[in-house]
């Protein structure tokens, strides 16, 4: 009978024992969690996002708007600056101008090699690469990696007219002399952000949303307009003004000092 109270006080000690250390590291992992001095660990942001952009300046007179798709790779410093490269592909299957208007009959459609009756499906095309420098502005005081992201971008940007023949071939619209009407357009571009990025602590819940802005400095590489009939050799100012949301994926590379216990900041 003393044998076996013994061992229930014996049980009981020691589960009085895990609780009492349990709480202990409980303690320790809130006061390094939210220690004020703590750094987040550095690591990589890969990001995919979507926009929508109106077109302003020269690249106004053909265009309406344009949806984007967006993946960029970036490594993040522990003091919340980080650079990294970046890809846009811009795209939209409705124009401002009808560059092929000169080939049209006057129902609007266009005689294709075989004197059948053909149409096109006109829209634009576009990319951008770049590399980029960003820094994110805590605004939450227990979140050192949510806040306010301001980034600047410069590369290359380009963007055509895309042609495509609905139907038969159309002899004037072969490979070779869509190059007169699709606009070719090229040069440097610089593209300023702004807005609110959200790293969660479980990495679980990764976003960001904001305003954004491209100034391109270009040139029609084509040189000579068919439909026009004109030569097009002048430098342009192309922007795009918009809004931009999109999803992360952290990778972040622990040391010693953030390791799976305090890897929360």
């Amino acid at each position: 009978m003393r044998s076996l109270l013994g061992l229930i006080i014996m049980f009981c000690l020691l589960g009085q024992t895990q609780d009492v250390l349990a709480q202990k590291k409980k303690q320790i992992r809130e006061h390094r969690i939210f220690d004020g001095e703590a750094k987040p660990p550095n690591g990589f942001l890969v990001d995919f996002s979507y926009g929508i952009h109106l077109p302003l300046a020269d690249m106004a007179e053909n265009y309406k708007y344009n949806f984007s798709l967006a993946g960029k790779v970036q490594y993040i410093f522990s003091n919340n600056f980080a650079v990294g490269l970046v890809g846009d592909f811009q795209f939209i299957d409705d124009m401002k101008t009808d560059v092929v208007a000169n080939l049209r009959e006057e129902e609007g459609f266009i005689i294709d090699r075989f004197g059948q009756l053909s149409d096109v499906q006109l829209g634009q095309r576009g990319f951008f690469l770049g590399a980029s420098i960003s820094y994110l502005i805590p605004v939450l005081k227990n979140y050192k990696r949510s806040g306010i992201e301001v980034r600047f971008e410069g590369g290359y940007e380009q963007h055509w007219v895309r042609i495509e023949v609905l139907g038969s071939d159309i002899f004037a619209l072969s490979d070779e002399y869509k190059k007169g009407y699709d606009r070719m357009t090229t040069g440097f571009a610089m593209r300023q952000y702004i807005g609110y990025r959200h790293l969660d602590r479980n990495r679980l819940l990764n976003f960001f949303g904001g305003f954004d802005i491209m100034e391109a400095f270009t040139k029609n590489r084509r040189g000579y307009n068919f439909d026009t009939r004109k030569e097009d050799t002048k430098d342009r100012i192309d922007i795009l003004v918009g809004v931009r949301i999109g999803i992360t994926l952290p990778i972040y590379i622990y040391t010693p000092e953030t390791q799976e216990d305090v890897r929360f900041y």
